[in-house]
C-alpha cells in the first residue's frame, strides 16, 4: 500500500529539487571560475528564480496567505524641473538695478513669486524648491533627452556652463526648524 504525497507537498518537494541541482550547478560554475559572464549571470538568474518558486510552494504548502503588496507609496510626491533658456537683448537694462548676473535673475524670481504658480492647487502640498540658473551653453530642447546618453546629465551643469545662481526654497515643518536653518546659512 502507497501512500500518495497531496499535490501541494510534491510541488513544494520538486520545486526543492530543482533549487538543488541550480544550487549545484552555481556551486561547480563558482568554484571552476572558467565561466563566461553570460552564463555566470543565467545561473544566477535561474537560481533566484528556483528560491522564489521553491518559497511560492512552501506558502502554498502551509497555507501562508501571501502579504498585499501595496505598490502606491505612502505620500506620492514628485519633483518638477523648470528650465527657460534666455537670451539678454539689453545687458545694460537687465544689470541696472542688480550687482551682477545671478543678483538680476535672484531679483528677478523674487520679484515674481514662486516659479510655477499654476501647480498652487488645493489638491497639492507644495514642498521645497530649487531653482538653478546656467550661463552659457545650448538651449535645451525635448529632443536632447532622447539624443542623451544618461538623460538625467541634461539637469545637471554643463562643461559648457556656469552655475550663475541657485534660488533655495525650503519648506520647514515649523518655524523654529526654518529659523535654525536660516542661523546654519
Amino acid at each position: 500500500m502507497s501512500i500518495e504525497t497531496p499535490p501541494a507537498r510534491q510541488s513544494a518537494i520538486d520545486a526543492g529539487e530543482a533549487l538543488l541541482g541550480i544550487l549545484k550547478n552555481h556551486i561547480d560554475l563558482v568554484a571552476a571560475g572558467n565561466g563566461s559572464d553570460e552564463e555566470a549571470e543565467e545561473v544566477d538568474r535561474q537560481l533566484w528564480e528556483a528560491v522564489g518558486t521553491y518559497g511560492d510552494t512552501l506558502d502554498d504548502l502551509y497555507d501562508e496567505a501571501e502579504e498585499p503588496t501595496d505598490d502606491v507609496p505612502e505620500e506620492l510626491t514628485f519633483t518638477v524641473r523648470t528650465r527657460y533658456d534666455y537670451t539678454v537683448i539689453d545687458e545694460k537694462a537687465f544689470l541696472a538695478k542688480a550687482d551682477g548676473l545671478g543678483a538680476a535673475i535672484g531679483e528677478l524670481l523674487q520679484r515674481g513669486g514662486k516659479p510655477i504658480p499654476a501647480l498652487e492647487v488645493d489638491s497639492l502640498e507644495t514642498g521645497s524648491g530649487l531653482v538653478t540658473v546656467h550661463l552659457g551653453g545650448e538651449q535645451l530642447t525635448a529632443e536632447d533627452f532622447d539624443a542623451a546618453e544618461e538623460p538625467t546629465d541634461l539637469l545637471l551643469v554643463a562643461p559648457d556652463e556656469t552655475l550663475a545662481f541657485v534660488l533655495d526654497e525650503p519648506v520647514y515643518e515649523s518655524r523654529a526648524e526654518a529659523e535654525a536653518a536660516a542661523k546654519r546659512d
